[in-house]
């Protein structure tokens, strides 16, 4: 085989030394075990080579050369055993001594190369018009001023600035450390802090009070007063939060987007686009490329409805897309519309807000209308999971269960620019659910209209109820509510005011929260129509749920969808819910939950369909309880990196349809038993890192037609059994595929490009 240095170092002459390096420590690290922290710590050098800016021709021919003369330092690890102590004690001095050269490498660049470090930056958007100008201009204000503030109303693209002014080559290099965090109208100041020190902090953060945070906070700047540090508040409603992170120091400088003016601090008034720059948005955003722009008609249109939205980034590029395909007669009606008003002051918040609304008029299919007020249920300024929507939209408006209409919908929402996909991770594959991947924000004036278009009826005859205590104009909760949908999000500071309100209707409630424990409300116990739960606690701390309601109270309940939230107080009556098919528990602390002795004389979840555990950091060994839910048909346990073995229980499970292990990256065998899945269809074993060897009865698996198994790095070569498959589809890298296409040329073999910075930093974690 050719030299990995030789053949891939020395032929990269245009590669990014950031790939190269992923490639030689990934490739390294995915075979090696023995000698993990030598190497994580040569990784870490390679990082600090990695952010060198602008190497020169012959620094980086001194680079190159190094590391060949490492490679075969470094591939004599994977063939070290465990028996030959002497030989690793001597290899590890070797490593050790390699390390140091490559340090040595690092210290002859200037600091000033560096191309810093960020936390929370948000990705920028992908085709920005007419803000080139406007970032070298603010630019300048934040590398003179300690505290600058952009100011702007809602939907002028201020995170949008900011965003690409911390993208900037010239920022990144000046500032070593760069933090973004979004405080949105009620702020929770031990959670911004705790978010914000994360990344450098090990365990738990735990804050007293408001005056412990902000003073830890002062703290981490002192301890790294040799870094220029620029802090981002994106959405700031009040100056008092602005004062919390001010402290004196000639390396820190703060920006902060508001849509209010602060006057002691300098501000950046960020204006409305300038007319060639709307006229290219609006037509980037309602003409497809293949749309003729010699239409005379059309452009002139084009004109009068740029003038229409006073040059407002967001309204311009909504209305554009609800423009889209539409027919000439449809884009001379909405100009008809919005004519109407005709205002000299655009910086009215119910007059973006009206003609936003006219847009949704232009939507063929009543439904899309409603699934975007439907996203008002979520807090502002946060991701939204599309399964989560999924949930819901499948009581709501009959959605399919494989999530297809889900994702037609989230997609059409972001065509018309009502609402953003998040980017989506390379190369993972859709197994359980087609949006099972995708996220979605709303624009916080997007947010806005969702739910003034949701309160238009009297409070006790919506649909849909929105509560967000601690904003204005709340409405006044009458005894009774007749709505479908019931969504309330709060913090630490509860409010009860609805806490014995009557809601004999509700068949979906959303509840988001920010505190370490939360009471359930009160009325939680006469849900006698509940089908949906969605629980998400959005503080950096898990919580611990009070007053769940006991199974009789929640008899008809079919899903629960838990965030961040320590289960063991409440499993006791999640288990006794005899008509729950769906449980998905994300990012939460299971504990002892599921142990024998603590459930038994219960149901244990007798009718349960669907079982997803994601992100799950202590989840050690697949309870031995679970493996008595002979109903299940789906099961995901995805990125619990703890997660070492599966018990032999876990072949009782033989109504398996769907199985996904992936990212289990400690996962080291797959049980005998596992031969009893003969139902199972699909098989994810995706970037399960250490997995060794696949069952050796696998053959008997009649059904299964498909295995992901992109990053299976640990495997060296599969069970005869495997000839016995009927297998459609392998999804794999190509290394994986070598072991099919040697031995089993029938198999058709999908490739997948390989992630290994991703998968680095899962060997890495794990």
């Amino acid at each position: 085989m050719e030299s990995f240095i030789g053949g891939k170092l020395l032929d990269a002459a245009s590669s990014k030394l950031s790939d190269i390096i992923s490639d030689v420590i990934t490739d390294v690290l995915t075979k090696t075990w023995y000698f993990k922290s030598l190497l994580t710590e040569i990784k870490e050098t390679m990082k600090k080579i990695k952010e060198k800016r602008d190497l020169r021709k012959k620094e980086s021919n001194k680079f190159i050369d190094l590391i060949k003369e490492a490679e075969e330092l470094i591939r004599e690890c994977e063939q070290m055993k465990s028996i030959n102590l002497w030989k690793r004690y001597r290899h590890a001095k070797k490593l050790d001594e390699l390390n140091k050269s490559l340090s040595a490498f690092v210290e002859q660049f200037p600091k000033k190369t560096s191309s810093g470090w960020s936390s929370g930056v948000p990705l920028p958007d992908g085709d920005v018009i007419g803000f080139e100008d406007r970032v070298n201009d603010l630019k300048r204000m934040v590398l003179k001023e300690s505290i600058v503030v952009v100011s702007a109303a809602g939907g002028f693209g201020k995170t949008t600035l900011v965003t690409m002014l911390c993208h900037d080559r010239e920022i990144k290099e000046q500032f070593g450390r760069i933090y973004f965090v979004t405080i949105s109208r009620t702020p929770d100041l031990k959670v911004i802090v705790a978010r914000l020190l994360q990344k450098n902090h090990q365990g738990q953060l735990n804050f007293n009070s408001d005056e412990d945070a902000t003073h830890q906070w002062g703290s981490f700047l002192n301890e790294n007063i040799s870094e220029e540090i620029l802090l981002v508040l994106d959405d700031v409603w009040s100056d008092s939060i602005v004062k919390n992170f001010k402290f004196k120091s000639p390396r820190y400088r703060i920006l902060v987007t508001s849509r209010f003016i602060f006057t002691q601090f300098k501000t950046y008034e960020l204006q409305p686009l300038k007319d060639q720059h709307a006229t290219k948005l609006f037509r980037s955003s309602s003409l497809s490329e293949n749309e003729s722009e010699k239409n005379d008609a059309r452009n002139d249109l084009v004109d009068k409805l740029v003038k229409c939205c006073k040059n407002h980034p967001l309204v311009l590029s909504v209305i554009g897309g609800s423009l889209k395909g539409k027919t000439f007669k449809r884009w001379q009606k909405l100009f008809r519309e919005l004519s109407k008003r005709k205002h000299d002051v655009w910086d009215q918040h119910d007059l973006i807000l009206n003609s936003l609304e006219k847009t949704l008029h232009q939507l063929d299919q009543p439904v899309i209308k409603e699934c975007f007020m439907d996203l008002g249920s979520f807090p502002e300024d946060q991701k939204i999971a599309a399964t989560a929507l999924m949930d819901m939209w499948v009581h709501l408006y009959k959605h399919d269960e494989e999530g297809l209409a889900t994702q037609d919908i989230l997609s059409e929402l972001s065509f018309r620019n009502l609402a953003t996909l998040l980017p989506v991770r390379q190369h993972i594959p859709t197994v359980t659910y087609h949006c099972e991947e995708e996220a979605v924000m709303q624009h916080d004036l997007m947010r806005t209209l969702a739910i003034q278009l949701s309160s238009k009826e009297p409070v006790e005859l919506r649909e849909r109820l929105i509560i967000n205590p601690g904003e204005p104009n709340l409405p006044q909760v009458p005894e009774t509510v007749n709505a479908r949908l019931l969504s309330i999000s709060t913090d630490e500071r509860n409010s009860s005011i609805w806490n014995n309100i009557k809601v004999p209707k509700v068949e979906i409630f959303v509840l988001n929260f920010l505190s370490m424990t939360h009471p359930l409300p009160q009325f939680m116990h006469n849900l006698d129509k509940l089908k949906v739960l969605i629980i998400t606690n959005y503080g950096f701390r898990f919580s611990e749920l009070e007053n769940f309601p006991a199974a009789q109270h929640l008899s008809c309940l079919t899903t629960i969808r838990l965030d961040h939230i320590s289960i063991s107080s409440i499993i006791t009556s999640i288990l006794e819910l005899e008509n729950l098919q769906k449980l998905s528990l994300i990012m939460c602390k299971i504990g002892d939950s599921f142990n024998e002795r603590t459930v038994v004389n219960h149901s244990k979840l007798s009718s349960l369909l669907e079982l997803d555990i994601d992100s799950c950091d202590d989840l050690f060994m697949f309870p031995e309880m679970l493996s008595n839910l002979v109903c299940l048909t789906k099961l995901s346990i995805t990125n619990c990196h703890e997660l070492t073995s599966l018990s032999e229980g876990f072949g009782n499970l033989t109504n398996l349809d769907v199985l996904r292990l992936a990212s289990c990256s400690n996962l080291t065998t797959l049980p005998r038993s596992f031969k009893n899945l003969e139902k199972l269809k699909i098989l994810d074993i995706s970037d399960c890192l250490k997995l060794e060897k696949l069952p050796a009865e696998i053959g008997k698996l009649g059904c299964l037609r498909t295995i992901h198994m992109r990053g299976c790095m640990g495997l060296k070569e599969l069970p005869p059994s495997v000839n016995d498959l009927c297998l459609e589809e392998v999804v794999c890298d190509t290394e994986v595929s070598l072991l099919w296409s040697s031995d089993h040329p029938d198999v058709k073999l999908r490739e997948v490009e390989e992630d290994k910075l991703g998968t680095l930093m899962k060997i890495i974690a794990s």
